[in-house]
């Protein structure tokens, strides 16, 4: 029985949340930071927060020892380049590591739908090699494991999206996606732990909505109360010529002409049939907002 859960990438906009949903539901929860002070602002009380550095294996083996899985929600950050470090596959082969020392006996981790676009219609994105390098780190690891492919977050909106008075996307989806709750994820996360033993899982994680983007942002608006929002639509190739300067608005760039080109299939019953079907729609989110 997994009691112990050590998470990495506990203080993300999808990290917390899942940290949280994880303690809620009794586990004892510790996770990696590299500024305790900091963590211990974003954090409740009853998460056992242990300063160290994903680089040092010491640091890796004392914080993984004794525990029973590993949650990992990492990522590329629009900042790096293709020959830098990256935590998403090269952080990953160190926790891997470290966890096989450790005998820990689950590791779970999140990846995205979206990279599923790589090399259709010859789009080629290094990012996107990153992160199914990851996935298959992680199948080959020989830990049982979950691995959960999200479509969009809802909550995306607020943290990426939302800019003053305006929520700024770029370009509209040819396809709708299918978008979720950041808390269904984690509560589909707290369940997967629950019912599952010693096999391995991959999941696509989506919700009740079908939208395009652009319908997505419409609807959002409308139902937000806090403040009156309008969408703004920024061209893709303005974003693009924005790129050559700027490293974060290339990596924009790239992500949305794969938003903007994937078509999403629906194969989320699995994960609705073993880990609970979502509640939560778009336009309730909206007007649960803060």
């Amino acid at each position: 029985m997994i009691k112990k859960i050590a998470v990495f990438g506990a203080t993300g906009s999808i990290g917390l949340p899942v940290t949280k949903a994880l303690a809620d539901a009794g586990y004892q929860v510790s996770v990696l930071v590299r500024d305790a002070d900091k963590a211990k602002t974003i954090l409740p009380e009853n998460i056992n927060i242990v300063e160290g550095n994903i680089l040092y294996h010491h640091d890796l083996k004392r914080f993984l020892t004794g525990m029973d899985a590993v949650y990992c929600s990492l990522n590329v950050s629009p900042t790096e380049d293709i020959e830098d470090f990256h935590i998403e596959t090269d952080g990953l082969r160190e926790i891997i590591n470290a966890s096989l020392e450790c005998s820990v006996r689950r590791i779970i981790y999140l990846s995205s739908i979206l990279q599923n676009y790589q090399q259709e219609n010859d789009f080629d994105w290094w990012v996107f090699d990153v992160k199914n390098e990851a996935v298959n780190y992680v199948r080959d690891s020989g830990i049982p494991y979950t691995i959960f492919c999200p479509s969009l977050f809802m909550d995306s909106f607020i943290s990426q999206n939302k800019n003053g008075k305006t929520i700024q996307i770029v370009g509209e989806s040819r396809f709708p996606f299918y978008y979720i709750s950041i808390a269904d994820y984690a509560n589909m996360v707290v369940n997967s732990i629950k019912v599952l033993g010693n096999e391995d899982r991959e999941y696509n994680i989506q919700g009740l909505d079908c939208y395009s983007t652009k319908e997505a942002a419409n609807l959002f608006v409308k139902n937000y109360t806090k403040e009156k929002l309008r969408v703004k639509i920024a061209s893709l190739s303005y974003v693009r010529f924005l790129g050559l300067f700027d490293k974060r608005k290339r990596y924009k760039a790239k992500y949305s002409e794969a938003l903007n080109n994937y078509s999403e299939i629906f194969t989320g019953e699995t994960a609705w049939e073993e880990l609970g079907k979502p509640s939560v729609k778009l336009a309730d989110f909206a007007r649960s907002v803060n």
